[in-house]
């Protein structure tokens, strides 16, 4: 296995193509129709369960805007605070994390929905 280093932009093309529960080697072996190692999972050999059955699009919108979207059309937006602010991004979390509860999110897409904040350097701890 290789490591590779790519930009923001083919991130975030790799994330648009991907079904949730995919790795970037599932998303980059489909677009370039290459079949799967026997066995499912190309990391492990395992074959990998997945649970979700709406899928969940997250974006952080220039460091202003935490928007969730499901495929089934429930979608909310989420102003966020200054980063240094880490009562209101407490609330920004809660917010995101009810809002997709309601939504049967499984516990893939909650931590999907924390990790979008964090990953954009709105940082929590416990």
């Amino acid at each position: 296995m290789r490591t590779i280093r790519i930009s923001d932009e083919v991130w975030d093309n790799i994330a648009e193509r991907g079904v949730f529960g995919e790795t970037p080697d599932d998303v980059l072996r489909r677009v370039f129709g290459i079949k799967n190692r026997i066995g499912g999972d190309t990391q492990t050999g395992k074959p990998r369960q997945r649970y979700a059955t709406n899928k969940l699009t997250l974006r952080v919108m220039n460091d202003e805007v935490l928007s969730l979207v499901f495929a089934d059309g429930a979608s909310r937006e989420f102003s966020l605070p200054p980063k240094h602010d880490k009562g209101a991004i407490r609330d920004v979390l809660d917010n995101a994390m009810s809002f997709a509860k309601q939504h049967n999110a499984t516990e893939g897409q909650l931590q999907y929905v924390r990790k979008a904040l964090t990953d954009n350097g709105y940082h929590l701890t416990k």
